[in-house]
């Protein structure tokens, strides 16, 4: 699904003229569409009557809403219209509201006298709110905010078309007050609003109204677009089981991970390789973890490197580190590696060595950080999979900057330096240097915001980086598939006492879901 900002909806809507649908029609049917998923969610019918209060701005989102209540009135329901930002302005308003007046639907203007109105707002049953739109930014002012909060204290079911006025729907904030929606009804396509945390939350349910917007014309829009993506098309991109095979045909991941302290981010990772479906998966760690590896991880091939005094990897590791990536698919480096004068060199020096498909996590990019440059000697494809910590030491924008625009942080990055960027957030951004949209994760919960998780993600990417998909393909679904069985372990448990152990455990079960 495409996740579009005002802008890029008002482009798409432009295309759609130039095929010859108009403007008002546009409108007819956005109201004709929302009013029939209105009348089929709450079984609206002459014999199911409901009240109905219709609030409308005075733009085109309150021209919707004026299609939606004669949609509504004309099956039966007991609707009326409240003005709540005066007269409608935009042309295409004041022909749709000229047809609700002619109807003879009741109409109620609302001044700064919301007392009057209060009882209106507690005898409707379905309040549908249609004052913004896309158009909106800032805060309301305190007279709108005084009617939100009225509704959202009220009973009544409230259905938001597009946006929930209060809400900025390409920054994704909140600044004060809100419409608190039960089911936003998504006009063509999603908006950033409707997916980044935390608050789409004023979204409530998600419906999209198919208005005769095609797929063509979001397409060549003036800046890159967003999508999400669902189960059903994550399923169809991963790589499938065949009869006949053997572990070669499944690909052979190398993971160069782990430290004397943290020989768990090792066994995640290693583990996430091999559950996600990895052939061969050869763990390369310090000699000085073996002793805590070596029992925990009895499935992949096990290669113990020479350490220092810190039980990290020493620069010595490094021919037979490029000897084993050369009999292996696709490469993780970083996991637990700790960050010290040896580590960081030995990255430097296997980034621009290895040929094969590479993934830099974790320390291995706070090792690259020290010399971003280096990406311009690469011989394979880049997944970096950076936290906003991280990503703040990568580019040299602030952590508050990168987490207030993760998608323009993640786009600009993997354009300067030709990688693929998994900037792991509360919706993990993914963009690639030659892909054509910005990938938007909606899976996952807060238990993952725990040491380890990252390291099972690295391990999961690399596993379908070795079965054959291309990097921006493995990147997505490994994070979409990762959410997901987050969310299930979340289900059955809870957030607050999963661990990724956790999460590496379902995994199981999870692709059985895929098979």
């Amino acid at each position: 699904m495409f996740v579009v900002t005002s802008n890029q909806m008002y482009q798409a809507e432009c295309n759609a003229v130039k095929r010859g649908i108009s403007f008002p029609q546009l409108m007819e049917n956005a109201g004709q569409v929302c009013g029939k998923i209105i009348k089929k969610t709450f079984s609206l019918s002459k014999k199911n009557k409901k009240n109905i209060l219709v609030i409308c701005g005075k733009g085109k989102n309150g021209g919707d809403g004026f299609v939606i209540a004669r949609s509504l009135w004309e099956c039966g329901c007991n609707v009326c219209v409240m003005l709540a930002c005066g007269e409608p302005k935009a042309a295409d308003s004041i022909e749709m509201f000229s047809l609700v007046e002619a109807a003879g639907i009741d109409v109620v203007r609302y001044d700064n006298n919301l007392s009057v109105l209060l009882p209106l707002i507690e005898k409707s049953d379905i309040i549908v709110e249609a004052v913004f739109g896309t158009g909106f930014s800032g805060a309301l002012d305190s007279k709108l905010s005084a009617l939100a909060n009225a509704v959202n204290r009220s009973k009544a079911k409230t259905i938001s078309i597009d946006v929930p006025a209060g809400a900025d729907c390409d920054k994704a904030t909140v600044q004060g007050t809100a419409f608190n929606a039960d089911i936003t009804i998504a006009i063509s396509a999603f908006k950033p609003i409707h997916v980044m945390k935390p608050n789409n939350k004023y979204c409530g349910k998600l419906v999209v109204a198919d208005i005769g917007i095609t797929t063509e014309d979001f397409q060549n829009l003036d800046s890159v677009t967003c999508f999400t993506l669902n189960a059903g098309e994550i399923g169809k991109m991963l790589p499938k089981r065949k009869p006949v095979s053997n572990k070669g045909t499944y690909g052979h991941a190398l993971c160069v991970c782990g430290s004397m302290r943290m020989t768990g981010a090792a066994y995640l990772a290693v583990s996430g390789a091999l559950r996600t479906g990895a052939g061969l998966v050869t763990a390369a760690f310090p000699q000085s973890a073996y002793p805590a590896i070596a029992p925990k991880l009895t499935e992949p091939l096990l290669l113990p490197l020479e350490s220092n005094f810190e039980g990290t990897f020493t620069y010595s590791a490094m021919a037979d580190i490029i000897e084993a990536s050369k009999r292996a698919s696709a490469v993780l480096i970083g996991c637990g590696m700790g960050f010290n004068k040896d580590t960081t060199t030995l990255v430097h020096s296997l980034i621009k060595e290895i040929k094969s498909p590479m993934i830099i996590d974790a320390d291995g990019i706070n090792a690259l950080s020290t010399n971003i440059d280096i990406l311009k000697e690469v011989q394979a494809p880049v997944i970096l999979t950076p936290h906003p910590g991280e990503m703040s030491r990568l580019c040299g924008k602030s952590v508050a900057e990168i987490i207030a625009n993760p998608i323009a942080a993640a786009y600009d990055f993997a354009r300067k330096c030709g990688v693929t960027v998994v900037l792991k957030t509360a919706n993990t951004v993914i963009c690639g240097a030659g892909a054509s949209g910005i990938y938007i994760n909606t899976t996952g919960n807060s238990g993952l915001a725990r040491g380890g998780s990252g390291d099972l993600l690295a391990g999961m990417t690399v596993s379908l980086l070795a079965q054959g998909m291309a990097p921006f393909d493995a990147a997505t679904s490994a994070v979409y598939l990762h959410g997901l069985a987050a969310d299930a372990v979340a289900a059955k448990t809870s957030m607050r006492g999963m661990l990724p152990s956790d999460v590496l455990n379902y995994l199981p079960e999870l692709f059985s879901k895929f098979e």
